[in-house]
């Protein structure tokens, strides 16, 4: 776009004949009044010529307007004389006041000029539970904050960092972050261990001690985001009770001998060890445990108290399909037991045959 001279060639070329008006008033005699007119209009032409050449020759001037997020770059061609005046009849964007310029408004314009414009823009920030929306020039995310007057702690969080420079709609948001003790109680639920005893006879068990539950409690260094709990970190912990398992004492002494009185007596009988969990119930209706076996029910009727040598006294409580005559399963409290004691060649005692 060009600009057009606006009748100023006119209105100077109007000024220069008016004084040569009076010029030639002034001169007495008709021969210089002559020579006035002549150089005159010889000078008003001349001058008429350079007025009309500088106001119609256009200037290249380029503005770039920097938004924050973009720069836009455009030419123009101009017969404005100065920066104010070019602005306003290109109607560049740029707000007095508020906007920065690389130049001042009274300066001249000239040809290849470079204009930058630097457009505030809004922004927000969110400190302590408030909002703040303000505007400004390129600043910082911590510089803003100095402005404001908003101290930050050595352990808060700025997002985005502080020094990142900023652009329009941006957020600046400032995250308190404390820190607090907290405890809590757990409770240790005591173990069940089992401990072989020598001196007591296979496939018995007892227990010798009971088990306690224990009692803990934990300090925790607690993190918080303006006020609220983001994270926890033990750092201690104090035992309020100390926990005691229970333990079970099982035998693994194998022994020998026979009972004082009984009604009969089977040797060379095979006793092979057996563990069952849960200590369902036999076939006479007992459960699985220490005392009980597996017999042969047509040589050993169900419910027979026996003696069992090596094992102890046992009720017959249960059969099986590979339980064949002489042949009896003793049940042990421990799979353990059931190593130590294998099959075996044993003597059965039947105390009392029911």
């Amino acid at each position: 776009m060009i600009d057009k001279p606006h009748g100023k060639v006119e209105e100077l070329i109007d000024k220069l004949y008016q004084f040569c008006g009076r010029m030639s008033k002034q001169a007495k005699e008709p021969k210089s009044q002559k020579w006035i007119k002549s150089t005159v209009a010889a000078a008003s032409v001349i001058i008429a010529t350079f007025v009309i050449v500088g106001y119609v020759t256009p200037e290249t001037v380029t503005v770039t307007v920097d938004t924050s997020r973009e720069e836009i770059k455009t030419t123009y061609e101009t017969t404005a004389r100065t920066v104010e005046s070019f602005i306003e009849e290109h109607e560049i964007d740029y707000i007095d006041g508020v906007d920065e310029l690389n130049v001042e408004l009274e300066d001249k314009i000239k040809d290849n000029m470079k204009i930058y414009v630097t457009k505030a823009f809004d922004i927000k920030v969110i400190a302590d539970g408030e909002t703040t929306e303000l505007t400004t020039l390129p600043i910082t995310a911590g510089e803003v904050l100095v402005q404001l007057g908003i101290e930050v702690g050595k352990n808060d969080i700025v997002e985005p960092a502080e020094e990142t420079a900023l652009a329009s709609g941006d957020k600046v948001v400032v995250k308190r972050v404390t820190f607090g003790k907290d405890s809590e109680k757990e409770t240790v639920e005591y173990e069940v261990v089992y401990e072989e005893d020598p001196s007591m006879q296979i496939g018995m068990m007892e227990i010798s001690q009971e088990g306690r539950d224990g009692r803990l409690k934990h300090i925790y260094k607690v993190k918080y985001i303006d006020g609220k709990e983001v994270s926890r970190e033990r750092v201690d912990t104090k035992t309020l009770k100390q926990v005691k398992d229970k333990i079970y004492s099982y035998g693994t002494a194998i022994t020998s001998g026979a009972p004082d009185s009984y009604e009969k007596v089977y040797s060379g009988v095979r006793a092979v060890s057996y563990y069952m969990d849960g200590n369902p119930n036999g076939a006479y209706g007992l459960p699985c445990t220490y005392g009980t076996c597996a017999v042969d029910p047509k040589l050993i009727p169900l419910g027979s108290l026996l003696y069992i040598e090596g094992y102890g006294y046992a009720v017959a409580n249960d059969v099986g399909t590979s339980i064949k005559g002489k042949v009896v399963d003793v049940y042990m409290e421990k799979y353990e037991q059931c190593l130590i004691w294998g099959a075996r060649s044993v003597k059965v005692y039947v105390i009392d045959e029911a």
